[in-house]
């Protein structure tokens, strides 16, 4: 039977039936599809690692892991090259694998409500990034790397311990790119 997806892209929402899942893994199912998903997502689950099986979706352009447990993020991220948004939203990480700077097509990046105490190195070579997610982390300061991101057109920074003395010196070192302080963006 032939199957004719009307808009471009599928929609497939992950969540977890159950309180003690810790691994994502694909099913069978999504693995049969995994070619053809453009959108997946991954969310309010207790997801803390992701398998490699994240890999399977190479046609992804957009990616959700939002409101989990997740404490790092997989490496096979990177194999995801059609990727041009990631919303890692709401979890526990701390640091980025340095395979993510593959991702030489990610516009959208949201790293909001995590464990950020800096922004990641591997941040600031995302050359094409457009957007930036940074609320609810803990960071006190911006890295001045942040100019070399010529196509960054927004970043959002409220719920973070910023003085207004450095939202103005952000301002400066970025005058074309909007910077947004207030938390609910």
């Amino acid at each position: 039977m032939k199957h004719s997806i009307t808009l471009g892209f599928v929609l497939l929402l992950v969540a977890s039936c159950s309180n003690t899942a810790s691994l994502w893994k694909a099913t069978e199912a999504q693995k049969s599809s995994a070619h053809q998903l453009r959108v997946l997502t991954i969310a309010d689950a207790q997801w803390t690692h992701l398998s490699e099986d994240i890999a399977l979706f190479a046609n992804l352009e957009r990616l959700i892991i939002r409101n989990n447990d997740l404490v790092e993020a997989p490496e096979a991220l990177s194999r995801l090259q059609k990727l041009r948004r990631l919303n890692l939203s709401e979890n526990e990480l701390h640091a980025l694998p340095k395979s993510l700077t593959q991702l030489e097509q990610l516009e959208q990046l949201d790293l909001s409500g995590n464990n950020f105490n800096q922004v990641p190195s591997e941040v600031l070579k995302l050359k094409r990034l457009k957007v930036l997610d940074l609320r609810y982390n803990n960071l006190s300061e911006l890295p001045r790397e942040l100019t070399q991101l010529q196509q960054l057109g927004a970043i959002y920074i409220g719920g973070n311990n910023f003085t207004e003395e450095q939202r103005r010196m952000y301002r400066k070192w970025l005058p074309y790119t909007k910077i947004i302080s207030r938390s609910n963006g």
